[in-house]
């Protein structure tokens, strides 16, 4: 009998649009200039990340308690990407493919983190492979609909077009991350 959070593509639905609402939220701060200041606008939305991401993600997770236990792992995880994303982000100011340069950083220490959370000690470059994938469709996505409508209204849509793709990205290597647990709910 197979159950919610048992098979992939239930998994990758929930992933994307958990982490889709997670992200419009975060992105809501840049839409509606809630937070002064770029660095604190950076900060406020990291948290909002951080707080929302590991806990609506938690579901992923086959594991009793996993809605207490998961979601530090995750804020470790997602702390790591926004460093690697803002260290070639303000480092190299906005140019020379930046966000592209700080997503594969900040998403090859995520990728990795998650494996050593789940104990997954192969894979990693389909995992990153999948989850850099799933990422940046999302955000350049957004950020072309972002192109396209002006406003608050574009960026939250980017923020949901980012949060559906890197949420199916992160619900596939949760997914992969777990195979024994999943071997012995079936």
């Amino acid at each position: 009998m197979a159950g919610r959070g048992r098979r992939l593509p239930w998994t990758l639905g929930y992933g994307s649009l958990s982490f889709g609402a997670v992200s419009v939220l975060a992105y809501a701060i840049w839409a509606f200039r809630l937070v002064p200041g770029t660095a604190a606008m950076y900060a406020t939305t990291a948290a909002v990340y951080v707080g929302g991401g590991g806990f609506a993600l938690s579901r992923l997770v086959l594991a009793p308690g996993a809605w207490r236990r998961f979601p530090p792992c995750f804020a470790l995880a997602f702390l790591a990407y926004a460093v690697g994303w803002c260290a070639f982000w303000f480092g190299l100011r906005g140019k020379y493919h930046a966000d592209l340069f700080g997503a594969a950083a900040g998403l090859a220490a995520m990728t990795w983190l998650f494996q050593r959370a789940f104990g997954k000690k192969d894979d990693f470059l389909p995992l990153f492979a999948v989850l850099f994938t799933g990422h940046s469709l999302g955000y350049y996505v957004g950020d072309a609909l972002h192109a396209i409508v002006a406003g608050a209204p574009g960026r939250l849509l980017w923020g949901a077009a980012h949060g559906l793709g890197f949420g199916a990205g992160l619900g596939y290597v949760l997914w992969q991350c777990q195979p024994r647990p999943r071997a012995a709910l079936e």
